[in-house]
């Protein structure tokens, strides 16, 4: 009888641990030009392991599901990043999904010509900490203090409802809604040309489904890099795919990515490389902003938190 209990223990482990193996990836990202890659990746199936991308509607709510394990991925800013190493939740950055150099924005009224007209005036902002970086950066930069201007609260879904709704004068925000935005009639006041190289958009995941999914994970980053040599082979059709997804046309599309850059394979690997990666050089100097800033609270150890392991080869 002792025999038949073990056996059945044993059957019972032995399926406890291949569900474990086989269990899917899910990643959450936001709307958001540089992560369409994932998306466009899952149009042309690229993927080979069971791979589930989630769209939430704000950053916010990205970081609550994965910091509740509901997501064994995530695209994030890198100081969010910074922001879940603060708070003690294991994790690495396995791939850099885009660099900003002006997509992220901020939209004022048309009455609003500079940053300078910004004082004493609404501003609209994800409560992220990405949101919260680019308007304290952007503060920084022009000399404005935070107690010059009123903050709403607003995320990003319902950013260009809030500036129609006439609730604030300005809005933190980025694509789609910088180019909904601009229809309607606001000015660009301030983009991440003037911070370059500060937002960083990455893929990061859980060390503990690292540990045990590594065929999950290098599929995931190789599917990526099929969908850009798709996007620079087939540039008509990824970004008609792409404008289906964020309800505007393929040459709105086309110009969000200007303010972008994808880096290739090769690019991912020199900044995610060597005994002190580019990009934890990077990580460091905004973790220290961050602190100035008052975004994060302590000092932050990065050390390992960057790993080129999950690239593929080629």
């Amino acid at each position: 009888m002792k025999i038949v209990q073990k056996l059945v223990c044993l059957t019972l482990l032995f399926a406890f641990n291949a569900s474990l193996q086989a269990r899917e990836l899910r990643i959450g990202t936001t709307l958001w030009p540089g992560y369409e890659p994932l998306y466009l990746a899952e149009h042309i199936d690229a993927f080979q392991q069971n791979t589930h991308i989630i769209n939430y509607p704000s950053t916010s709510e990205v970081l609550r599901a994965f910091k509740n394990k509901a997501l064994e991925a995530a695209a994030l800013t890198l100081d969010e990043v910074a922001s879940l190493v603060e708070q003690e939740i294991p994790v690495s950055v396995i791939l850099v999904c885009d660099i900003s150099d002006g997509a992220d924005v901020i939209m004022a009224h048309p009455s609003i010509g500079n940053m300078q007209d910004l004082k004493g005036k609404r501003v609209a902002v994800e409560s992220t900490a990405v949101g919260a970086y680019v308007l304290s950066r952007a503060l920084e930069v022009h000399n404005i203090g935070f107690t010059d201007i009123t903050l709403v609260n607003a995320e990003n879904s319902d950013h260009f409802t809030t500036y129609k709704n006439n609730e604030a004068d300005a809005v933190v925000t980025y694509e789609p809604v910088r180019t909904r935005l601009l229809r309607a009639g606001a000015n660009e006041i301030f983009n991440t040309k003037e911070i370059p190289g500060e937002v960083v958009d990455v893929l990061v995941v859980h060390n503990d489904y690292l540990k045990s999914h590594k065929e999950s994970i290098l599929d995931m980053t190789s599917a990526w890099f099929k969908a850009l040599d798709f996007m620079q082979d087939n540039p008509k059709a990824a970004y008609s795919y792409i404008a289906s997804r964020h309800k505007i046309t393929s040459q709105e599309v086309e110009a969000s990515f200007d303010g972008l850059k994808l880096p290739s394979l090769k690019e991912n690997k020199q900044l995610l490389s060597g005994q002190y990666p580019p990009l934890q050089t990077t990580l460091d100097k905004l973790a220290i902003l961050m602190k100035e800033g008052g975004i994060l609270i302590s000092n932050i150890e990065t050390n390992g938190v960057i790993t080129p392991e999950f690239l593929p080869e080629k």
